[in-house]
């Protein structure tokens, strides 16, 4: 697939986890659809598609997401990515029970530094967060990264550029 695909998928992510997602929260815990599926995809389908997503999804979060300062959510999207394609390089081919767990590591990583960085450039204050909901947060982000690996496996063997002989 092209790049177009995941940066469409990216966009269309951060509409709907900034609008629909609002309203679907797990307890307190409000699920990360552009970080959890971006993972999903930059294990499954390489470096273009994942960076593709991380940037796209994270320019999209913040410009619909108000108060939040341009690039903040792209920089931690891109960071986590990162790690997540260091991650998938090393244990390639990646099985669904390696990327799981990296995206329930990398979801506290993500936390983390997306309320670091909006700490010190937006003001945003600490104050309410609990482990509790950084681990409910993590487990509804691995949830949706296992659903998305294996639709995005799906749609890469349907879709995906048949392989072929170099010569």
């Amino acid at each position: 697939m092209s790049v177009l695909a995941p940066a469409v998928g990216a966009v269309f992510a951060a509409v709907l986890e900034s609008s629909v997602f609002t309203h679907l929260q797990v307890g307190s815990a409000q699920p990360d659809l552009v970080f959890a599926v971006g993972i999903a995809i930059a294990m499954v389908m390489g470096f273009e598609s994942g960076i593709t997503w991380a940037f796209t999804g994270g320019i999209a979060l913040d410009l619909l997401i108000p108060g939040r300062p341009l690039g903040s959510t792209t920089l931690a999207l891109l960071l986590v990515t990162g790690v997540s394609l260091a991650v998938a390089r090393a244990l390639w081919p990646p099985r669904i029970v390696f990327i799981a767990a990296t995206v329930f590591v990398l979801a506290f990583v993500y936390q983390g530094l997306l309320l670091g960085i909006l700490a010190l450039a937006a003001d945003v204050g600490f104050v309410g967060l609990s482990i509790g909901e950084f681990i409910l947060v993590a487990i509804v982000d691995t949830v949706i990264a296992i659903v998305a690996v294996l639709l995005v496996r799906a749609l890469d063997l349907r879709f995906g550029e048949p392989e072929r002989v170099s010569w």
